[in-house]
């Protein structure tokens, strides 16, 4: 899955990913330090990532520099957030496991 927007905030050290548009967006899921943000369908829209530099591997200045990021979504009953954060030549990969997707909105 392509991403369509990475955003990194350094002052709020937040991680923005987005994957598709948000036209049919429903609701956002609290996971940790992670939101994941669901189409109408159930479908995986995007992921925020609170105090980005302590919960990914990757320092501010790392975030800061990423060139390149791609997600794999793999959705069943629970659902499955693969990504890899590419930044001068080296490459971190992340996978977050969201198996209450019926918990309340963010």
């Amino acid at each position: 899955m392509a991403i369509k927007n990475f955003e990194y905030h350094r002052k709020d050290d937040i991680a923005v990913f987005e994957a598709g548009s948000y036209d049919n967006y429903e609701r956002s899921v609290d996971v940790a330090n992670f939101i994941v943000d669901l189409s109408e369908d159930g479908g995986f829209l995007g992921l925020e990532v609170i105090g980005a530099s302590e919960t990914l591997p990757l320092t501010k200045e790392q975030l800061s520099e990423v060139e390149e990021v791609e997600i794999t979504v793999q959705e069943d009953e629970n659902m499955m957030v693969s990504i890899i954060m590419k930044q001068e030549g080296e490459q971190t990969s992340l996978n977050l496991p969201v198996t209450d997707l019926n918990s309340q909105p963010a």
